[in-house]
């Protein structure tokens, strides 16, 4: 018997792989094993929807390693199309199902690493098994999708779920000219975002005559006379014509194998493991979607489903079970989305988690272009950054447009992981050209507006407070755009001076009554602030992201 150690890894995918390569780049003397039970490892899974679409052209694409070419590189024994079904802790062995012979095998290991990964929810309803109705996890589903879409002709796409592969599948289902609705049982698509922002998204969706349905859920999947489903009932009665049904109602960690032997799994229904990646049961570790991360805001701890996070566990927990000590200290959850031509980003908190977590959040809406404005191509950004309105801490920023999200979200993440305050951004020193950016970037001007609100210099009256309340008693709101702008829309109420006029014009407001005042954007109304307030008006505020934030319009 061989007195090398063996590591076997269960799941060969992101954390799996990231997991085996690391060991081996630790120890050249270890035998290492993956069981994958897919005919395929280390794949782009991202990037299905964009197979699917067409963008990626080949499913070779996306693959990164194949069994052969990692087995050879890393002297790693891969076994595909094998799945573990059971371990056995006490005498550290696994029992094994070669799926394609049938046959199953015992091994055994010094030290285990689970990386099982997640599965699509399903949901209890008659129907799901239909061959025209899809979830997208693997390169088999996609494979299946794509022949399935290039070859169907009652073009009626039903998305169930407003999370991030179902959006992303907009553009393949558009590319074959389907009518597409979405049902989403929360009041907004990708929840885990602010609604500010999905306001933005929610309505060019519906500009590009996507039906969204929320509140909703899917009761009943109905028959067509082909056999197929043919229409989705809602909750509340809706019936919608579906030629395509995708549940994308998201994941749920697979924990399966391991609960069965014993590992905990935590309140959020993932592997727990310490700081190590390691598990309560001696020598086995977890990584990737199956198990836990720490939020190192929140200090939550959950399955996030990102490929950021399981490539890091994956690394950390290799190292250790190869006989290193590292610490995963968590994550700054991080994560950006791309729905047809438009780019949803966010880092940290959003409000309402900052609220669960403890903190007293506020926020300022801020829009501003991806590049000089001069220089051809620049693009509206929409960004909402949310800070303690206690201490000043930087809790999260979400923005959304066409281009330049990745590269702020980018730098506010590394803000976050390094505790800086929102006025800090003032201060950052940041790559100017004007193809590329502005001498004072959109995250300086955050920065800039986070030691006004330090000062006292500035305060805001928030768009849904408005919506939901109207305005203040005794207050006047006040645009100061130009008369085409106003002309051409207003928020209704709006006393109009333009912001050229208003020194010779500010005797027609009450100095005793609060001026909230709008722009565009947000720059002339703060200009307006400080004309008002520096000729002795007492309360004037602005309107959190002024007119574009009121219309929330890409």
């Amino acid at each position: 018997m061989s007195d090398k150690k063996r590591i076997i890894i269960i799941g060969g995918i992101a954390a799996g792989t990231a997991a085996a390569a690391k060991c081996r780049r630790t120890d050249e003397s270890l035998e290492i094993v993956i069981y994958e039970k897919d005919k395929h490892i280390s794949y782009g899974t991202c990037g299905l929807p964009y197979f699917v679409s067409g963008k990626i052209p080949g499913i070779g694409k996306l693959l990164i390693n194949t069994p052969e070419l990692f087995s050879k590189r890393f002297n790693i024994d891969v076994k595909t199309r094998h799945e573990v079904i059971n371990i056995i802790p006490e005498d550290k062995i696994i029992q094994v199902k070669d799926l394609k012979s049938g046959d199953t095998f015992q091994d055994s290991y010094d030290r285990l690493i689970l990386a099982t990964g997640s599965n699509p929810i399903s949901i209890p309803i008659e129907g799901y098994d239909s061959e025209n109705v899809f979830t997208l996890k693997t390169i088999k589903d996609g494979l299946r999708l794509k022949k399935y879409l290039k070859r169907n002709n009652n073009k009626n796409a039903v998305i169930i779920g407003g999370g991030f592969i179902g959006l992303e599948l907009i553009e393949a289902f558009l590319e074959y000219r389907y009518k597409i609705c979405i049902i989403e049982k929360m009041d907004q698509l990708l929840p885990a975002f602010d609604r500010e922002i999905i306001e933005y998204l929610e309505n060019y969706l519906k500009s590009r005559g996507i039906d969204i349905y929320k509140q909703e859920e899917a009761s009943k999947l109905l028959k067509g006379k082909d056999g197929l489903v043919g229409s989705v009932e809602t909750s509340s009665g809706k019936k919608l014509k579906a030629g395509l049904i995708f549940f994308g109602i998201g994941v749920r960690p697979s924990t399966g194998l391991a609960r069965q032997c014993g590992i905990k799994t935590g309140a959020s229904g993932a592997i727990e493991v310490d700081s190590f990646m390691r598990t309560n049961i001696e020598d086995i570790f977890a990584a990737g979607d199956c198990c836990e991360c720490k939020n190192i805001i929140s200090g939550d701890l959950r399955s996030y489903n990102l490929a950021s996070i399981a490539n890091r566990q994956g690394r950390t927990a290799g190292y250790n079970a190869a006989g290193g000590s590292e610490v995963f200290s968590g994550s700054n959850i991080t994560s950006i989305i791309r729905v047809l031509d438009i780019a949803i980003g966010k880092t940290g908190m959003g409000c309402r988690e900052a609220k669960a977590a403890g903190y007293d959040p506020s926020y300022v809406e801020l829009h501003y272009n991806s590049h000089a404005g001069y220089y051809p191509g620049a693009q509206m950004m929409h960004c909402f950054v949310i800070y303690d309105s206690k201490t000043g801490k930087l809790l999260g920023l979400q923005a959304i447009g066409r281009e330049g999200i990745d590269k702020r979200i980018d730098i506010a993440s590394t803000a976050i992981k390094n505790a800086m305050d929102l006025e800090g951004f003032a201060e950052l020193d940041l790559s100017y050209q004007p193809a590329y950016g502005s001498a004072r970037d959109a995250l300086n001007i955050l920065g800039m507006i986070g030691e006004n609100i330090k000062k006292g210099e500035v305060g805001f009256i928030d768009i849904p407070d408005i919506r939901e309340n109207g305005l203040p008693e005794d207050s006047v709101l006040l645009d100061v755009r130009s008369g085409k702008e106003f002309t051409d829309g207003h928020i209704q109420g709006a006393v109009h001076i333009p912001i050229d006029d208003l020194r010779d014009r500010m005797d027609s407001l009450e100095k005793d009554k609060q001026i909230i005042i709008y722009c565009k954007s947000g720059y002339r109304a703060y200009l307006g602030l400080r004309i008002l307030v520096n000729n002795g008006f007492k309360d004037v505020k602005l309107l959190n992201g002024s007119y574009l934030s009121w219309i929330r319009k890409i």
